[in-house]
């Protein structure tokens, strides 16, 4: 069963910086528009790595409800909380704080760069599969090096 990246993130910039690694990796790529959806692709039974986009100014609080209920719904996922908001230290401290409160693994703000989330994301992949004894490679490849000699 191939792995899934889910992005949620409104204006699509996590997905570009990750979509090489993803292709190259072969992992399906979710692109929720909403936080249902988001929900939806979370309750599958595959492995599964999240980045959710945060604004701490943003008064609805959507991106943390979704980390929590995502967190509440597969436990296994591994969630980073991404936020592109230049804030003082005490403030990030204290955001930080919270998005782990909610269920996020890790928490970044700027600088952020294609090459750290890229790290991150195949890290946290790795275990994600290490953890479930899955495999990222496609059921239906059959790998006749592993088979015996007659």
């Amino acid at each position: 069963m191939k792995p899934q990246l889910v992005i949620h993130d409104p204006d699509d910039w996590l997905a570009r910086q990750l979509a090489d690694l993803a292709a190259d990796s072969r992992w399906l790529v979710r692109r929720p528009r909403s936080a249902r959806a988001t929900l939806e692709f979370l309750s599958a039974t595959r492995p599964t790595l999240l980045f959710a986009r945060v604004d701490p100014h943003e008064e609805s609080g959507d991106s943390c409800r979704t980390i929590a209920e995502a967190n509440r719904l597969n436990p296994d996922a591994a969630i980073v909380a991404v936020s592109d908001v230049k804030l003082p230290d005490a403030d990030r401290i204290a955001w930080t704080a919270v998005l782990f409160d909610l269920g996020a693994r890790y928490v970044l703000f700027p600088p952020l760069t294609k090459p750290v989330l890229e790290d991150l994301a195949s890290g946290l992949m790795e275990a994600c599969l290490k953890r479930v004894g899955g495999s990222d490679e496609d059921d239906d490849v059959i790998d006749l090096a592993d088979e015996d000699d007659a």
